[in-house]
């Protein structure tokens, strides 16, 4: 990926207002919230897995939207996505690599990965897809929800996805 200067500045204008006042936190808040965005994000992806579409949306802000391969989708279409798709796959099996958590601020965290999917929907045919994931977390009213997710998708071919597809 080329990151641009401008994109930069803004991501560390980003990370600095998501800081909390008076400068930057200590280390053991700063690894509290990270156990609890990694906890969150264990719990998203296990409920991706089960296939369980209504505790996945649960996971997503109100406000929530993505970028999925560069389209914009907002939380009402991502919704039906989800719910109109996880029924009708016959095989899904995930895996997240390279995991990485960073807390931003006391209710702020941003998750990147590298995801490799194997599924198989209802059309039989399978499809085999890796790419790189960024989520941001936002806690609000004590829980953690999606407010932003970035994902590009990348066929596979071969040996290279996780398991065998059915």
């Amino acid at each position: 990926m080329i990151i641009s200067m401008p994109r930069l500045v803004l991501w560390s204008m980003a990370g600095a207002a998501c800081a909390p006042a008076g400068g930057a936190f200590d280390e053991a808040a700063r690894e509290a919230i990270e156990a609890s965005v990694d906890s969150a994000t264990r719990g998203f992806h296990a409920a991706e897995l089960a296939g369980d579409a209504e505790r996945t949306i649960a996971y997503l802000a109100p406000d929530f939207y993505m970028y999925n391969n560069g389209v914009r989708s907002d939380y009402d279409s991502v919704v039906a996505g989800i719910r109109s798709s996880f029924g009708t796959l016959t095989h899904f099996e995930s895996e997240w690599r390279e995991v990485a958590i960073r807390a931003l601020g006391p209710d702020a965290a941003l998750v990147s990965l590298v995801f490799r999917d194997s599924l198989v929907p209802a059309t039989g045919r399978p499809m085999r897809y890796t790419g790189p994931t960024t989520l941001i977390w936002e806690r609000s009213a004590g829980a953690w929800r999606i407010v932003f997710a970035d994902a590009d998708h990348y066929p596979v071919t071969g040996d290279d996805a996780p398991g065998a597809v059915p």
